[in-house]
């Protein structure tokens, strides 16, 4: 399959991007969070126009079918490490090596600030875990929980 990895600009269309947020949140976290969580999921929670400069994307024939946004470290805690902030692909473009092209994409300007990386998974995404594994993360087994209106979404943190 043939894609290209860009980076995002002012004349991306966000809307997309919330668009892949959703759908992927819609199929991959089923059982993985509160279904009430999933069931009250609008693109409304999503707003990647403001990491417009820190933002990669996955185009297939015009269409957006992937991102992943990275930065500095957002947690206190591991100040001075570059973090993955999100990554997700279109259920239908999964497994085509498009994610692993974004999140390697990713790393790699991440690399020209950090030497030290980490990330935040979902406790039960064991799919997402084995991925970031591939890449050389591991499990810190430090426990987050967010709390939500629909329950709790527990996390663990990933470093490399």
């Amino acid at each position: 399959m043939n894609f290209e990895i860009v980076k995002t600009n002012q004349q991306t269309d966000f809307k997309a991007i919330k668009e892949v947020y959703y759908q992927t949140w819609n199929y991959a976290y089923i059982g993985i969070v509160p279904q009430s969580f999933l069931d009250h999921l609008t693109t409304d929670i999503w707003h990647p126009e403001k990491r417009v400069n820190n933002t990669l994307i996955a185009i297939v024939n015009g269409k957006i079918v992937g991102v992943c946004s990275y930065g500095p470290a957002r947690r206190k805690n591991y100040v001075g490490y570059g973090e993955i902030y999100s990554i997700y692909v279109l259920p239908e473009f999964q497994h085509q090596g498009i994610g692993q092209k974004l999140f390697q994409s990713a790393l790699n300007i991440l690399q020209k600030d950090f030497n030290k990386f980490y990330l935040i998974v979902l406790k039960d995404n064991l799919i997402a875990q084995a991925f970031y594994e591939m890449f050389g993360f591991e499990s810190t087994e430090e426990k987050l929980v967010e709390h939500t209106a629909y329950g709790n979404l527990d996390e663990i943190i990933f470093t490399k």
